[in-house]
């Protein structure tokens, strides 16, 4: 399998943004969100997404490549985007809440753009609130998770589809009506650790893009991760991709009405604080994400000092308890205990050194795109 250095998979990435339509501005701020995925284990949510998800939606005319979000609805009009990218909005005037339009652009922009607004506002008011409506395909959420908690803020994320890409079974059910409905969560680790505190994860069994990449790569799938008309499992890939059966909920048989209880939840948070719309108010298609983001300034609670004496007495007394290897899940395998954010970390060093790990078929069809589109395609990425 080769490996790609970063800095090489993200100029190419960026490339072949442009060759879709985007400026180079955001053509940049998407390939660094797609590689940062990459870095961090999460390939699902990486470059893999241009030959896929997003060549798709942009042939299709679902996702402009060009547009940049703004605010449609806040009190305060002070703050204004700087027409490009969104990037240098930092207002932090007015009401704790807005609201971001994304137009359907990529939504790692809409994603950054977001946050900016979110942490100027938890700066004024000790606590920020953005919907943010019409964002394409928001990305990996722990990305905007841990750029907040960096800024030294909480932070969560209820994010829905706007009522389209319907994927996972209510529990009880075979039909798809859910989409994944992410959830996020960040908090600062106040210096005791060098990463901070993320939880990113969908409510069902696994996010989607896991279920394509397999397909992409030939590998099926666990035996708990979908379910045919039948409630049986579908181990193929590709015959879920086409269409076949849906994702079960998040805790499958054992606990599935408790991830189908947080889906319902994330998909009424981020449809009614993003005025979007919800499961059931429109025919499936495309993602296109809604989602509500808060951050929360912990400075307005308590010192930094104390966070830190609760960070590090937490963290010591979870390492502290007795391992029991036949107890953890297959999906958390490893040499030890890690904390949420951890894994990410530990992957995201090791590869800015060895290089990103691509699929032989991954890199095929990152080929054909970039040949489709007149780009060329890194060395590494060939072998």
């Amino acid at each position: 399998m080769p490996r790609v250095d970063s800095e090489v998979l993200r100029s190419f990435a960026s490339e072949v943004t442009e060759a879709f339509g985007a400026p180079p501005a955001i053509a940049s701020a998407v390939a660094t969100s797609l590689v940062s995925a990459d870095l961090r284990g999460h390939g699902s949510h990486g470059v893999i997404r241009l030959a896929t998800t997003y060549r798709e939606m942009i042939d299709g005319e679902q996702l402009s490549p060009a547009a940049t979000p703004r605010v449609v609805s806040e009190n305060d009009r002070n703050g204004e985007s700087n027409g490009d990218d969104g990037g240098n909005y930092r207002s932090s005037d007015g009401e704790p809440t807005v609201l971001v339009d994304g137009g359907r652009g990529f939504g790692q922009v809409a994603g950054r753009f977001a946050t900016d607004v979110l942490t100027g506002r938890a700066a004024a008011h000790g606590i920020g609130a953005v919907g943010i409506l019409d964002a394409s395909h928001l990305g990996r959420v722990g990305e905007f998770a841990e750029r907040v908690a960096d800024a030294g803020y909480l932070f969560t994320a209820w994010v829905n589809t706007g009522g389209t890409a319907s994927l996972v079974a209510p529990v009880g059910r075979s039909d798809r009506r859910l989409a994944t409905n992410p959830l996020a969560f960040g908090v600062p680790s106040f210096g005791v650790l060098p990463f901070p505190i993320v939880l990113d994860m969908a409510t069902s069994q696994v996010a989607h893009g896991k279920i394509t990449k397999r397909a992409i790569e030939g590998e099926s799938l666990p035996p708990d991760w979908a379910i045919d008309d039948e409630g049986d499992s579908i181990t193929d890939a590709e015959v879920f991709e086409a269409g076949t059966g849906a994702m079960a909920p998040l805790g499958g048989r054992v606990a599935g009405h408790k991830g189908f209880g947080l889906a319902v939840v994330a998909e009424l948070f981020a449809g009614i604080c993003a005025d979007g719309r919800v499961a059931g108010e429109r025919a499936p298609e495309t993602v296109n994400n809604s989602a509500l983001f808060v951050a929360i300034d912990p400075d307005r609670f308590g010192s930094a000092e104390r966070n830190r004496e609760r960070i590090e007495a937490l963290v010591s007394f979870l390492d502290g308890a007795n391992e029991r290897p036949n107890l953890v899940p297959e999906s958390a395998r490893g040499d030890r205990q890690l904390l949420p954010g951890e894994a990410e970390h530990r992957t995201a060093m090791e590869r800015r050194e060895q290089g990103i790990p691509i699929d032989e078929r991954t890199a095929g069809a990152l080929t054909d795109v970039a040949a489709a589109y007149g780009v060329d395609v890194p060395q590494d990425l060939e072998s």
